[in-house]
């Protein structure tokens, strides 16, 4: 008989709990995964808060992972994509179980489905990744990850990266000669930094803090850098401005995850631009803006918020085709054990690392 340790998230306030469970072999449709390393996300931080709606019970939570193959169902034979799976194999999942018959499943938008099994209770095996082994069932996306391919290539970006990729894909076809601003520079902003440079845009001017992650968003294309704390709106206004040549951002991607960024995003717009979020997926702060500068200029604004198992196709492919050129695993600066959970999680909070991950096993 086998046994695993997992967290616990019970509610906001409330200390995070390590537990032993007994390890369950798979049923026929699903796979035992032995957890090699797990990304914090900005959203588990969230969680703790209390800003992101739980369950009141015990619950399993982390959704960045990257582990081994311990066994197989009888049912499993490959991955989401077809690509054979053995005994063994490196795979990168997302945990969530959508049913995918609703029309958000259809959308490609199971966040919002309302019999996704998220965040899974404790007590039955599920695919959650604060753990030592998870149980990834059929519905679940989980990617083959090629055998020279390190995880942490993978995890770097956490869901950072499928989370981008998704998101500038709804922009559309784009010319390369345009001007980017991206705010936030944590893994969200830091895979729309490489994505953008990759596609070619002529600058990319980043506005983030602190002064690693700027460091890093330079080496990841970055071809400007702006300190949040030592500017002002104003002064970041006419940075972008002088950047531009005055014509102000063709596109400006919210990375941030805090609603103040989201005026000043609209003012650093030039004509005809666009604006991404993908960071404003909780709480309820307001903010004040200006309509008729939307209309005047002709902006748009396009929200992103789903999963596609392509972008975690690409997000594999990514790390296999640049992770060890750009030192990918440079940007994990931060490791930690299950039992540090909480602490990982409080340095999140406040913006210290560029990644943190958890090695549970």
């Amino acid at each position: 008989m086998k046994y695993g340790k997992l967290a616990v998230f019970t509610q906001p306030g409330e200390p995070i709990n390590i537990i032993e469970e007994e390890v369950l072999p798979p049923e026929c449709d699903e796979i035992l995964v032995r957890v090699l390393i797990a990304g914090i996300c900005g959203s588990d931080v969230h969680r703790l808060k209390g800003d992101v709606p739980g369950k009141s019970m015990g619950v399993s939570f982390g959704h960045e992972a990257v582990g081994t193959i311990e066994r197989l169902g009888e049912e499993i034979n490959a991955d989401s994509l077809g690509v054979p799976l053995n005994q063994g194999d490196t795979v990168y999942w997302m945990p969530l179980t959508p049913c995918g018959d609703c029309v958000d499943c259809g959308l490609s938008n199971p966040l919002r489905c309302k019999n996704v099994n998220w965040p899974p209770p404790i007590g039955k095996p599920n695919g959650a990744c604060f753990r030592q082994y998870a149980t990834l069932s059929s519905k679940c996306v989980y990617i083959r990850v090629p055998p020279d391919v390190a995880p942490e290539d993978v995890i770097t970006f956490g869901c950072g990266m499928p989370t981008a990729l998704r998101g500038i894909k709804q922009l559309g076809e784009f010319p390369a000669n345009i001007d980017v601003v991206v705010q936030g520079s944590g893994p969200v902003g830091l895979a729309c930094t490489l994505i953008l440079s990759l596609a070619g845009a002529r600058s990319i001017i980043v506005i983030g803090d602190p002064a690693h992650r700027l460091e890093a968003a330079t080496l990841l294309g970055a071809t400007h850098v702006i300190s949040l704390t030592n500017t002002t709106p104003e002064t970041r206004s006419e940075l972008v401005n002088d950047l531009t040549e005055g014509r102000g951002a063709d596109i400006v991607v919210e990375a941030a995850g805090t609603a103040v960024a989201f005026p000043e995003g609209l003012d650093l717009l030039g004509m005809d631009g666009k604006y991404l979020i993908l960071g404003l997926y909780s709480g309820s702060a307001k903010v004040l803006i200006n309509p008729v500068r939307i209309n005047n200029y002709n902006l748009r604004i396009i929200g992103s918020l789903g999963l596609d198992i392509d972008s975690y196709k690409k997000t594999v492919d990514i790390a296999s085709d640049h992770g060890r050129r750009l030192q990918f695993s440079n940007l994990i600066t931060h490791r930690f054990t299950l039992h540090q959970l909480e602490e990982a999680l409080n340095l999140v909070g406040r913006g210290i690392p560029i990644k943190a991950v958890v090695v549970p096993n």
